[in-house]
């Protein structure tokens, strides 16, 4: 199967990609470059939607995955279509597979399909009619699972962090299992075997001639499908609290040993209440700020203000002022001329040198006329004293403008407020961990331990009394067997027919992968580089586990690799067994180096990235296939580059053929 084409129309952060990812056979790789956050995931939730469809619960789900910078702008739909090639049956052919999804007028989501096989088109929907969407589907499933079924994507489309989780316990060996039944082909021989014996029961049932002894073999079959069936649910029960213990494994540790330090925990509870307390301040001290200025504004804004404004005018005034008060000293009020000439001409009088006949209004007159012809026009008269001085007073005014130190108050409170509900929400979680304390945590872990050991009791038990009842069963089978039936005979044969099946292909298979891994884990694994004796298989599919050992002949623990050795590991197995199984998918891999180590990554550009694949899509930053280095490495072998870059302002993501401004060397 290779992909040649994606499109992706008004899906999260993508509004109309379209994605050539066709290669050349030499150059089996396409590397996808991207910064945090700008669509490499979402990219790879498009492909795999395209293949298998979006489970797509109710309109606010419907939603959230519309892109968002298209939202009232263009039709709220999702359109995702990808185009493939892969053989059927020896057969090469082209597939384009389009899903569409939108709304009905009452918010419900619907979905529309069409396949085009070389032609052969398939189109159902939500609206098709029951029967012929059901067999529409069929046919549609049939035609993707020959090329990659959906368990087993998970395998061959993955998250390079994510896969070193494979290794935790239980985790492990049900993920191998798993993985070897549906890559390898044993599933098909497994599924054969249990149908074969189904059918055998069936028509052992039809030949028992007596009614009561053909109602007891009914009600035996039924009580051992009803045990096999309650044995699932233990085992699926196990494994769940297998994956509860590991992820609180190391609280339940630190709880025991007394490590758990409940002084950190109280401390981060005093920060976070002291952050909360402190925004509370500063948002009151805030609104007492902005009350104070819009009060004062006037008096520390608005004048100041004018006054600049009229600076000029006022300086005029006062200067017009100035020069009249200069100009008219030694003039005196009209009263006191009187008063002195009164005085100067009786004087005059008595010395007998000023006639009787003196009028003394016509002197005071006269003083007054010689006064004012001397004295210069004050053209601002009209204003008196008190006046005069609030316009010297205003132009001295000084402004106090608070408004900047109030926006950046207003700006530094937002950015705080932003994040209260976060810190209430974790001081809230925090608080009722101390209310909980290390006895919650001890708690949880033991009641788990306790649980799967009363779970593998009764695992233990339902083998006992399926085993009692298929002696049981095997005496009517013995009885049966008396009388020549042909059929019967060869449906007894089936059953162990595809058990031998299936330990036959995995023991052709079982050296091959050995040697593979081996050969691989030596060149890749560089905590054991070269010191890999043997890689060995369990020689039957009954508990399928795989075990490493050192050259000197000791076991090597997988659960005691490091998180690097773990991701190496994991990917090496599913690279081996990518190119031993059944089918010929490409690999998707995101955040490429995951936590590997500079000598881990040197080993997956050299020897594991070009060989991987007939298709090897890389999703990838800056820091995992770095442009400077990295990528000359891999130049050699990439059949096409692009970069992710984030319109932020538009909220979509738009694509560029090259590596982070690097055009691929043809």
């Amino acid at each position: 199967m290779l992909i040649q084409r994606i499109k992706a129309i008004n899906y999260k952060t993508y509004l109309d990609l379209d994605l050539d990812l066709s290669v050349d056979e030499e150059r089996p790789i396409i590397l996808i470059g991207g910064l945090n956050g700008g669509g490499k995931t979402t990219l790879f939730e498009a492909i795999s939607g395209a293949l298998y469809g979006l489970k797509i619960e109710n309109k606010e789900h419907f939603m959230e995955l519309v892109n968002q910078g298209a939202v009232d702008e263009v039709k709220p739909e999702i359109i995702l279509q990808i185009t493939f090639s892969g053989k059927v049956l020896g057969q090469e052919q082209k597939y384009i597979l389009k899903r569409t999804y939108a709304l009905n007028p009452s918010g419900r989501p619907l979905e529309s399909v069409s396949l085009n096989m070389n032609g052969n088109m398939f189109v159902y929907g939500t609206m098709t009619a029951p029967k012929d969407r059901k067999r529409a589907e069929q046919e549609v499933n049939k035609i993707i699972k020959a090329n990659l079924p959906q368990e087993l994507s998970k395998y061959f489309l993955f998250d390079a962090m994510q896969s070193s989780k494979l290794l935790e316990k239980n985790v492990f060996s049900q993920t191998i299992r798993d993985n070897f039944e549906n890559v390898l082909g044993f599933k098909k021989y497994l599924q054969l075997r249990r149908a074969a014996e189904r059918v055998q029961q069936e028509w052992a049932q039809q030949r028992l001639l007596a009614e009561q002894e053909a109602a007891e073999y009914y009600e035996l079959v039924s009580q051992k499908e009803r045990l096999e069936t309650e044995l699932k649910t233990c085992e699926a029960e196990q494994d769940r609290l297998y994956k509860t213990l590991v992820a609180i494994e190391d609280e339940y540790r630190k709880a025991k040993e007394g490590v758990q330090q409940s002084a950190a925990l109280n401390k981060r509870i005093a920060e976070l209440t002291s952050k909360i307390e402190d925004l509370a301040k500063r948002a009151s001290a805030y609104a007492d700020d902005l009350k104070g200025f819009m009060e004062s504004v006037e008096q520390n804004v608005f004048l100041p203000k004018m006054a600049v404004n009229l600076n000029v005018e006022i300086s005029n005034i006062m200067r017009a002022k100035e020069e009249a008060r200069q100009s008219g000293t030694g003039a005196y009020p009209i009263e006191t001329l009187r008063e002195v000439t009164s005085r100067i001409i009786d004087y005059l009088k008595q010395l007998s040198l000023c006639s009787e006949s003196v009028d003394e209004e016509n002197v005071v007159s006269h003083i007054v006329a010689v006064q004012n012809s001397t004295n210069a026009e004050d053209p601002y008269g009209y204003l008196d004293y008190a006046e005069t001085e609030a316009l010297r007073q205003l132009t001295g005014r000084g402004g106090n403008n608070q408004f900047a130190v109030i926006y950046r108050q207003r700006q530094e409170l937002e950015t705080g407020l932003a994040i209260l509900d976060d810190l209430r929400s974790e001081k809230t979680t925090l608080e009722q961990t101390r209310a909980g304390g290390n006895e919650y945590i001890i708690a949880s872990y033991e009641e788990s331990c306790q649980a799967l050991e009363q779970e593998k009791t009764k695992e233990g038990k339902l083998k006992q009394d399926i085993q009692k009842l298929d002696s049981r069963i095997h005496r009517f089978d013995v009885q049966i067997q008396q009388e020549p039936d042909e059929r019967y005979d060869t449906l007894v044969k089936l059953k162990p027919f595809f058990e031998r099946v299936a330990d036959s292909l995995l023991k052709k298979k079982k050296a091959q992968i050995e040697l593979e891994m081996q050969s691989q884990l030596n060149r890749l694994l560089v905590s054991y580089q070269g010191h890999i004796g043997r890689v060995e298989l369990s020689d039957s599919m009954e508990n399928f586990n795989i075990r490493l050992f050192h050259t000197k002949g000791n076991p090597i623990s997988l659960n005691q690799l490091n998180a690097a050795s773990k991701q190496i590991f994991i990917q090496v197995l599913l690279k081996v067994l990518r190119n031993l199984g059944d089918y010929n998918p490409p690999v998707m891999i995101d955040t490429v180096m995951g936590v590997l180590d500079n000598e881990s990554r040197e080993m997956l550009f050299e020897e594991y990235f070009p060989n991987l694949a007939e298709q090897t899509i890389l999703l990838c930053t800056t820091s995992e296939v770095r442009p400077d280095s990295d990528y000359r490495k891999l130049e050699a072998f990439i059949s096409k580059t692009y970069t992710l870059r984030r319109d932020v302002e538009r909220q979509k993501t738009f694509v560029t053929d090259d590596y982070f401004g690097i055009t691929l060397n043809s």
